[in-house]
């Protein structure tokens, strides 16, 4: 037991060759929350996209801490320093890419549910139970998706409301402008431009 916590930070930091955790973005970080404006909406874009996707991995000291916390709780079974070391190096390999709160949860559920060191396919296991929470990359993305969507529906009811301009349909991308010609709403020319249909108002 002793053995696996003894040499775990240098079983992993020998055996790995998994890359260190990505440079933080230049890209200052912009309030999570729904944009107010256009900029605010490209700005928080901006940021999300430069983020990496999903959890980072786990650096080495975070699995050796786990890995080590699992070793001080639990028994193994014919273990000696050697074998230990090892041992490790295959855990290492097998669980290098996973996020800390990742390993942290196997960690619990292995003091929880095993009398004995894990194997690793139970490691894997409980892992492949994990759900991840949101990160603010994708709380950013769905704020920016929610803004434009929004704005979409605002510029088709100003239609209704016979509030558009030529300069205010021109604005937008034209994707929203060939919607609208589909609702019927705008017409276009051969020479690329749109023409606002007046809405028949008869009753």
């Amino acid at each position: 037991m002793e053995a696996i916590g003894k040499v775990a930070a240098q079983a992993i930091g020998q055996w790995t060759a998994s890359p260190q955790r990505s440079a933080m973005s230049l890209v200052a970080k912009p309030p999570i929350r729904m944009p107010a404006t256009v900029d605010e909406a490209d700005q928080l874009k901006e940021w999300a996209l430069a983020q990496p996707v999903g959890q980072p991995p786990a650096s080495i000291p975070e699995l050796s801490k786990h890995l080590s916390f699992i070793a001080a709780t639990l028994p193994s079974k014919n273990q000696d320093e050697e074998s230990g070391r090892q041992r490790v190096a295959v855990y290492a390999r097998l669980l290098e890419g996973y996020s800390n709160d990742a390993l942290a949860f196997m960690a619990r559920r292995v003091c929880e549910t095993l009398d004995w060191f894990p194997t690793p396919r139970q490691c894997l296991e409980i892992l492949d139970r994990y759900s991840p929470p949101s990160t603010d990359r994708e709380l950013a993305l769905s704020y920016v998706h929610s803004f434009g969507q929004q704005q979409f529906e605002d510029f088709i009811a100003a239609f209704e409301a016979e509030q558009h301009t030529d300069e205010t349909v021109a604005a937008v991308p034209e994707q929203w402008r060939r919607i609208a010609m589909e609702r019927g709403y705008l017409r276009f020319m051969p020479d690329g431009s749109t023409i606002i249909r007046k809405l028949d108002r008869a009753a």
